[in-house]
Formats: structure tokens, sequence, C-alpha cells
């Protein structure tokens, strides 16, 4: 499911492109606190109109909250948005981790994703982006398109056990998956090679 984040930053001028949002995608909050009226307003509307449409049943969140601590009186006031807390303990535990504690996982937590999520090498095998390469990104495009046709020939190598490791870099680096360095092998059985009968 495809996600968007709404930052605190972000004004809500607007509204209809939220409530497209809303009705459509699964949105991240992050430093957001949900009380901006003119959100709540668009999400009441939003709610409304989903309440009546029985193909929407099963998506009943709008998205998830990234929250530093625990706030369990968000369920109630917001049932249609996950939170997910940066610490688990109770507000008034003695296990609760500090705002600059809870403050620094977020931030962890937000690289993790950007790192997840940022593919700086997935041009290379892309055949739209072969305008755009430097001397040296080219050299390595050119080894990689050399490798890709001879893989292409070697149906044996591409029923190796390997392959799957090979077959992912090559995705990951932008090949497009009807490739035929991707396909499946046509590999004859042991039995059938000798043209018995």
């Amino acid at each position: 499911m495809t996600k968007h984040l709404c930052s605190a930053s972000a004004p809500l001028d607007t509204p209809q492109v939220v409530q497209g949002l809303l009705m459509t995608k699964h949105l991240c909050f992050v430093g957001f606190s949900l009380q901006d009226p003119n959100f709540s307003e668009v999400a009441e509307t939003v709610r409304a109109t989903l309440t009546g449409d029985s193909s929407t049943a099963s998506r009943n969140l709008f998205g998830s909250l990234l929250s530093l601590h625990n706030r369990p009186f968000l369920a109630e006031l917001w049932p249609d948005v996950q939170q997910v807390p940066m610490d688990m303990a109770d507000a008034s535990g003695p296990d609760r981790l500090s705002s600059a504690q809870c403050a620094r996982r977020l931030d962890i937590f937000l690289d993790k994703v950007s790192l997840d999520a940022s593919t700086p090498t997935r041009h290379l095998l892309d055949p739209n982006f072969s305008g755009v390469f430097d001397k040296q990104q080219r050299e390595l495009r050119e080894a990689l398109l050399l490798f890709e046709a001879e893989l292409a020939s070697r149906p044996d190598a591409r029923a190796a056990a390997g392959f799957e490791a090979v077959s992912a870099l090559l995705r990951g680096l932008g090949l497009p998956a009807d490739s035929p360095a991707l396909a499946e092998p046509d590999v004859l059985q042991p039995d059938e090679e000798g043209g018995n009968g």
C-alpha cells in the first residue's frame, strides 16, 4: 500500500487533496498532533463518506501516526489512525522513556525507512535512464548489459541454485522483469538429454 507523509509544516490549504488521500492511501503522520481543526473537519467528512460505502468497510484506517509516547486516548478520538509510539510504556509508569530518547528512536526509525525506500542504483539497468550517465556509470552499465546478454544465452546458469540472488540484484539495479536474462530456463531433464527413442 502506498504511504504518504504528512508533516506538521504542511498546510492543509487543499482539503480536497487531503480528502482524496485519506480515502485512497495509507498516510504516515510524523510530527502531527491530529489537533488541527481543519484536518479534523476533513477527516470527519471522509468518515461520513466511508461509513456508507461497503467497498471500504475492510479498509478502516486513514493511516499511522508515529508518536514519541504512548497516548492510549488517541484510539478513542481517532479510531481510524493507528498509533505507533516510540515508547510503549504507560505515560505515568517508571519505565517511561524521556522525550529525547523517544525522539532519537524516531530519528533512527525514519533513517531506516529512508534507507529502505531509497534506490540509488535502480537506474543503472533501467532503459528509461540511458541518457543520464556519466562516463563511469556508462562503463558500469555496459559491463552489466554484457552480463545480462550472457545470462540470457545461458539457461543452465539461470537454473543454478544461486541464480535467485543474482536475479534479485539485477532487478534491484533496474533490469526490467521481462528481460530474457531473468526468464525461467527451459532446461531438459537429465533423462531427456540423451534423446532415447
